[in-house]
């Protein structure tokens, strides 16, 4: 086991064991050293799928998780290196917080899709913006559930033994489930507002380029990416133009960077 990590089993589990490159479904708490419970609400469902083999989650949890049992609940105390760092998660988790982790084994999956048992009743909408050469604002994602609970996904740089790293931060953000509901409602009807900007993402115009970027083949614009799913099913899918005046203008887009801009960084290398 790293250094930074204590594991306790208070429930010993009798189901398969979870190895080093598991993919896992559990039920995830997690606590500051002073108690306060800082797990986030749910997007998706209430189970949180985690990948051991790859750096999606944090580091202590696919180090601490192996070992367990389907059915077992651990405690891990993670250290901040193997949690969060120097940068935390801003308004909830503070910067070199100690983590108490809670975690009950629920099932060993073969891959990390949700299923469409995992996903909570209702539309979640999906924003993405990626980041190109030169460009001073880092790409983000921003995930949002029609009952309020949402999600901001970006990059940010940090230090670590002197040399800069690119790591991701996931913003928990709420909002009132009528105003989410609301801004769903508009997204979906974005095509027919400003057709001439949206880009049917089956239509034949939609180009993938490196780097995650999406561009329309007929001009050449830079898309971000929209998309809604109603319990795990796609409802509408497309890509809007990014420098769209009519875009940037709307109250849908307008809203989204209220609630985001606080959150986001600029990248000085690219400025």
């Amino acid at each position: 086991m790293p250094k930074g990590i204590e594991i306790r089993d208070l429930i010993v589990g009798t189901g398969d064991e979870a190895m080093k490159e598991s993919v896992v479904a559990v039920n995830l708490r997690e606590f500051l050293r002073r108690g306060d419970e800082v797990s986030r609400s749910p997007l998706f469902g209430t189970k949180t799928l985690i990948d051991l083999g790859r750096r999606e989650s944090i580091a202590g949890l696919r180090y601490g998780i192996p070992g367990m049992r389907v059915g077992g609940t651990r405690e891990i105390v993670i250290s901040p290196d193997l949690a969060y760092g120097e940068v935390g998660i801003p308004g909830k988790i503070p910067a070199n917080a100690l983590l108490r982790c809670e975690v009950e084994l629920l099932e060993i999956r073969q891959h990390d899709a949700l299923l469409p048992q995992d996903w909570l009743p209702g539309k979640v909408l999906m924003l993405h913006r990626s980041q190109g050469a030169n460009d001073p604002q880092r790409g983000w994602a921003f995930t949002m559930h029609e009952g309020g609970n949402s999600e901001l996904t970006c990059s940010h740089e940090v230090r670590e033994k002197q040399q800069g790293r690119t790591r991701l931060s996931q913003i928990p953000i709420s909002l009132q489930a009528e105003e989410s509901a609301g801004l769903i409602r508009e997204a979906m009807d974005l095509p027919n507002q400003m057709p001439e900007d949206c880009v049917g993402w089956d239509s034949g115009f939609i180009n993938m380029q490196s780097g995650e970027m999406v561009t329309d083949r007929r001009n050449g614009a830079r898309c971000m990416v929209l998309y809604v799913m109603d319990s795990g099913r796609d409802v509408t899918r497309f890509g809007i133009h990014e420098d769209s005046p009519s875009f940037l203008d709307c109250s849908f887009y307008q809203t989204i960077q209220r609630v985001i801009a606080p959150h986001i960084i600029s990248d000085p290398a690219a400025t």
